[in-house]
This record gives structure tokens, sequence and C-alpha cells, in this order.
């Protein structure tokens, strides 16, 4: 008997017949030396008439890690069949269980069949199917089969969120293919699409060609579009998708992606073309037509362990095409060192090396301004930039010096031509006296080299100009925190202040500024030895930094926090501009503050006018993360003293009201205040289960572009977890 109890399990777990296997735990068998040990435990075994014999009860069959659980087993030696019956569970052939009404294997051990088959898969995702065949091959065939992320009906009432139903899918070993034949799509139980054949790669093969989910969407501006994105394999580490794009309004797009991985890095690009006239918010033409395009793309590559190399290129034929077929003006974050600011875009090529203590970068780049009054031809090349950064340890208590050298040289089609050569020693150290006082003194030492060309031509003034200057500073920075113990708050005190004493800038006058052309004073610049984000302005003088912060602390998550600082210059004139908050003699006040209060926070940053406590500048928001309500509410307002374009309000908010389990309100706004405008507003409804978020949003967008104007558009966004997104704005 104990031959033939390793026999039956040696059927139940040696082949991989439907990818199912079984643990058990009671009777050891005495296995074959090479084989590992079989355990199979029942409530009863019973002989068969014609040999054999039947397991019934709680039925177990292990083998190491392999688990079979049953109502009933029998097992035909004369046949070599095995099947296992109610409540049958396979754990441990794959990640996760798979359940069968019955199981039965052939006498060859190489095919099986499964009855009220189901599993789960990756994902989350699930399949069930009336039948399970497993060939020869290895193959398997689902009859009356679906998949679905959502929760298996285990009662046979009701119906998922949506399922892929099939009436036969057969899963190709040796292809690794899916095939489907009457495939069709059902929500809540419902048709709504349907393919007499479909087929897609093996979720555990390569990467395959194939179609994407379409992206659908309808806009005054476009009509109804319709983009089909085809995903093309070309070889193990690259691949290519191409979306062409049909609008009822305006001419056909294309669009496209490519990527590629090197041994070294990988390289992304992203392009759209047309050929169109220009396009108003309601469709209209005007204008030529004209090939327009947008080209985004970069790659990154290690040389070695510390130097790498990369490039960026972002370029748009004209500034509206972006904005025109809805696509986002900011390239994805591919490492490169420049940041593209607001509504410009950058192509740049740059060589790195990082260590411990060094860091190099040489690195070229231009530019292109996507709003209509800037002229590119003013815009500079930059061609080299050389920075280098030294970290030098100073003797033990002493600190750390740091050496930089950086040289760069900016050329214009129209304006002034820019050179300079910068060598920086900046030394900083923090000791901790008597009391806690925590004292950090700092040094800096500068020397500039400009060499300027084609500068706008005075009366007895040449066009260029060339010239040294050497800067320094000294300096120290006290701080003294108090800590207060509570019952139920803890609290943090601590006064800061420093004081800084720089030389004078003999050559102020005859400096262009290319480095810092905006300055905006916040509790992180407040005490910096050095406040101008780059080396053309150099503030002077002495000066005296103070403020306080305080932090309480209670509960699991509870947080506050608060600021309050200015800065007082003792000697020498403004460096910075009227705008900076660092213009008078007294600085604006510097006020900041977050509050973290279980399901609320908030935060506040504001500059106050230090004469008459006006606000200046004002970022404030306000989040709330209720189990039904959830809201955000913020703030930007810049008075006409302070805003360099004038001033500046918008408010942003963004609702969600769960009414019921699965059903939210959604609606979010920008607001510019000033311009009386909703640049951007969306209302709509919310649908997410365990499975599914579908959602239909009304949107409506003024960017307060004349020629561009207003569009408005209802978006379908629906999601299949596991499958895809049918999501016009991804």
């Amino acid at each position: 008997m104990a031959s033939q109890v390793r026999r039956l399990a040696a059927v139940l777990l040696s082949t991989t017949a439907l990818a199912m296997a079984a643990p058990a735990q009671a009777l050891a068998q005495t296995p074959e030396p090479s084989d590992p040990p079989i355990y199979l435990e029942a409530d009863r075994i019973d002989d068969l008439a014609e040999g054999g014999y039947v397991a019934r009860g709680n039925v177990r069959v292990r083998q190491q890690d392999r688990t079979l659980m049953a109502d009933e087993l029998e097992y035909h030696p004369q046949s070599n069949r095995v099947i296992a019956r109610g409540h049958v569970v396979i754990i441990g052939q794959g990640p996760y269980p798979q359940y069968a009404d019955e199981v039965e294997l052939d006498s060859a051990l190489s095919s099986g069949i499964a009855l009220g088959f189901a599993s789960r898969l990756e994902r989350n995702g699930r399949v069930a199917a009336a039948s399970a065949i497993r060939d020869e091959n290895a193959s398997m065939t689902l009859r009356d089969a679906y998949y679905t992320a959502c929760e298996l009906c285990e009662n046979g009432e009701g119906n998922p969120t949506w399922r892929l139903r099939a009436r036969e899918v057969h899963q190709n070993a040796e292809e690794q293919m899916i095939y489907y034949r009457d495939a069709r799509l059902e929500i809540l139980g419902v048709p709504v699409l349907y393919a007499p054949v479909f087929a897609h790669a093996d979720p555990s093969s390569e990467r395959r060609s194939g179609f994407l989910f379409p992206k659908i969407g309808v806009s005054s501006r476009l009509g109804f579009v319709y983009q089909q994105p085809y995903y093309w394999s070309l070889s193990p580490s690259q691949d290519i998708v191409i979306a062409p794009r049909v609008m009822t309004n305006v001419n056909p797009l294309l669009y496209t992606e490519y990527r590629k991985r090197f041994w070294s890095g990988f390289t992304e690009f992203e392009a759209s073309v047309t050929r169109e006239a220009e396009i108003d918010s309601d469709g209209e033409r005007f204008g030529e037509e004209e090939w327009r395009w947008h080209v985004f793309g970069g790659g990154r590559f290690e040389i070695n362990e510390d130097w790498r190399w990369g490039f960026g290129i972002q370029r748009a034929s004209d500034d509206l095409h972006l904005r025109r077929y809805d696509f986002s003006e900011r390239a994805k974050d591919l490492g490169q060192p420049i940041g593209a600011v607001n509504r410009q875009l950058v192509s740049q090529l740059f060589v790195e090396n990082r260590t411990r203590h060094r860091y190099g970068s040489v690195l070229a780049a231009t530019y292109q301004s996507l709003q209509t009054v800037v002229n590119d031809d003013t815009l500079p090349h930059l061609a080299p930039q050389i920075d280098v950064t030294q970290i030098v340890d100073a003797p033990d208590g002493w600190g750390r010096v740091s050496l930089n050298g950086n040289a760069t040289h900016l050329t214009r089609e129209l304006g002034s031509d820019y050179t300079r050569a910068s060598a920086t020693a900046d030394w900083r150290t923090r000791w901790i006296a008597p009391g806690g006082v925590v004292v950090e003194p700092f040094a800096l030492g500068r020397v500039d080299y400009y060499n300027l060309a084609d500068l706008p031509v005075q009366a007895g003034q040449d066009d260029t100009d060339s010239f040294t200057r050497a800067l320094g500073l000294v300096g120290t920075e006290f701080s003294w925190p108090f800590y207060r113990p509570g019952e139920q708050t803890d609290w943090v005190i601590e006064p800061v202040l420093s004081l800084v004493a720089a030389t004078d800038d003999p050559e102020r006058d005859r400096i262009l500024n290319e480095d810092t052309l905006s300055t905006d004073l916040d509790e992180s610049m407040l005490f910096e030895p050095v406040r101008a984000s780059g080396y053309d302005i150099w503030e002077e003088g002495t000066r005296a930094n103070y403020g306080l912060r305080a932090t309480a602390f209670w509960g699991e998550t509870g947080r506050f926090r608060a600021f309050v600082g200015r800065s007082e210059r003792l000697e020498g004139d403004a460096s910075f501009g009227a705008t900076s908050g660092l213009f008078e003699e007294s600085s604006d006040y510097v006020v900041a503050g977050e509050i973290d209060i279980a399901q609320f926070s908030a935060e506040i940053q504001t500059r106050l006018d230090t004469e008459d406590y006006d606000v200046n500048t004002l970022q404030a928001a306000a989040f709330y993360r209720g189990d039904r309500f959830r809201a955000m509410l913020g703030y930007l307002d810049t008075s006409d003293d302070a805003a360099i374009r004038g001033p500046q309000r918008e408010l942003r908010a963004d609702l969600l009201v769960r009414m019921t389990d699965r059903w939210s309100a959604v609606a979010r706004v920008t607001r510019d205040i000033d311009r009386d405008l909703s640049r951007r507003q969306e209302t709509g409804f919310m649908y997410r289960d365990e499975c599914t978020q579908f959602e239909i949003v009304y949107q409506r967008e003024d960017l307060g572009i004349q020629s561009l104007g207003p569009s408005e558009s209802i978006q379908f966004r629906i999601t299949l977890f596991t499958l895809g997104s049918l999501d016009p704005e991804q």
C-alpha cells in the first residue's frame, strides 16, 4: 500500500498538469530514497474493488512545499488515473492558490482536466472557467472562461464590475501566446465590446508587439478624438509606440514614443507631427497650413562608476503647438542638470563626475520660449558651463572647506555676450558651546573674472568690457534650542541669530546679471551667507539675521511648527530688487508655519512689509482627508509692490465627496482672480471599486491666450485594473 500511495502522490505532485500540486501532513509513507518524503492525510482510506483505493474527508497530500487539499481522492493504478473531488485547492505550484470542483490526470501523467477551475494571477488578476484542459505539450485550454480583477462571485449570483469573457481561451506554451474565440468585454454582465477572435502575449512571455488601449475624447477645439497606440517591440532592449490620432475638427496627427536600454544607460524620445493651420477654441482654422511638431527626449549613460554623460532635447515648431493638441509642456525628468522654467524649453548636453568629495560638470544648452512676447534670438546659448567642487575635510573640530571653480560663456543672436570665471573657497564648521548653544562660524572668499561683449553703446564707451573683482565674507550663526517635555505636548523653542560682514563690490555697476534673475526671501534663504542664487549679484556690507522657531509634538502624528524672522542691513547698499523682500534696510518679515491634526493639515508661507505689515507674498494650502470628504484649498497672492509682472492672485481647489461607498463627486478649479477667469476647471463623477475606476468629467480650459481661446471637453476616463486605461490625458 505504501508503494501505491507513493505512486498516487507522484501522479499529483511530479507533474505540472494544470499547474497544480498538493500539501498534507499526517500519515508519512516510505518513499524511494531518491524521492522527497510524501505525506498523505485523510479521515478515511478504503480499498476499491478493482484495485486502488479512495481517501475521503479532509484529504491532504504534501510533498515539500506543494499541497493538494480535497474532500475525496481516488487512485486507479491499472489506468494510472487520479481524481480529486470537492473543494480542490492546490498550493505551492505557483505564487497563488488554484481551485477546482474536480481534477483528473491521465495515465501519461502529462495532461489532465479540471472542472470548475479558478485561480489568482499576477497583479491581483483572477481567472475562472467551466473546464481547464492541459495538453501533452503543456498548453492550456479554458472553456467558458473569464478574466477579471474584481472579486469572483462564489455563490454564482451577481456579476463583477467587468470581465473579459470568451467561449474558449487557448494558451499556447510554445508560442507564448493566448488566443480567444468569441471574446467579449462585459460591464456589470452586459456585453459592450465583441471580437470573434482575439490574441495577446502570455503575461509570462517576453514583451510582444500589439495594440494598446485607445484614447478617446471630445473637445470644442479638436472635436471627437480617437488615438490608437500600437506597441512594437523592436528587440529585448528597445521598443516604440506609434499612435496616430484622428480628430474631426482638424487634420490627423502622428504621435510616437521610443525607448532603448544600453548596457551603460538609456535613451527616451517622444514626438508628434501634423500639417495644419492655426486653430482657435472652436476648431476654426486660420492662417497657412504648416508642418507643426514637437520633440522631447534625452538619455543618460554611465562612463564608469564616477563619470556619466547625457543629453536632453526639448523643441517645438511654434509657441502653441503643445497646448493646441493637449500635450504637456514639461518633459519627463531624465536626470539632466538644467530644468526648464515655466513656458520654456531647454536642450542640453552634459558630462558629470560625482564622488563622495567631488562634483564636476561640463554642459552646453540652448533655450526656446513658448511665450509669444519673447524673441528666441534674445535667449542665450550656453556653451560651455564648467563647474567643479572639491570638499576638503579640515582637522577635527574645524569642519570642512569647499573649493569651487565655475566658468560660464553665453552668446546671443540679439544682445550682449557674457563670459565669467570664478574661484571660491568656502569654510564652515559647527561647535556646541556650554549650555547647548550651537555655534556655526563660516568664511568665504571668491575671485571673479568678467569679459563682456556687444554691450549697448553709450557716448564715450566701448561695447566690450573686461575686469576682475575679489570678494569675501565672514560670519557666525548662533542657535539655542530649548526642549520642554509635557504630559500631552512636547515643545522645542529655538532662537536663531546670524551675523555676516561682506566686502564691498566695486564693480557692481559693470556687471550683467545673468544668473540671479529673481530672488524671493523665504525661511531657507534668510540665514544663508550668500543669498544670491548665482555669482553675479554680491550682497555687500554687514547684516544681522534673526528669527524664532517653535515646534510642538503630541499624540502619534500631531505636529505644529512656526517660524518668524527678518534681516537687518547694518551697512551697505541694497543688492536685490524691490520684489525680493531684501530691498529695504529692514527686510520683510518672513513668517512660515504648518500644522497636522488628525485628518486636517495646513501650511503657510508669507512675507509681510516691514513698515505697514501688508502682505507682499502669501502661499497657503489646507488639506482635509476624511472617509467621506477630501478637500484641498490653495491660495497664492503677491502685492503690487512685490510682483514682477504686477499683482498675481490665484486660487486652487480640489474636492471629492463620497456619495456612496463607490460613487464620488469630484471638482477641481484653478482660478486667476486678477484676470477673473478660471484657467482650468473640472466637475464630474467618479466610480471606484477594487477593480475599476471610471470618471466622467466636464473640463474647461482658458489660458488667457487670445489666439488659442478657451476649450471645453467632456472626457471619459476608464481604468480596468490589470488591463489598462482609456484616458485621453495619459
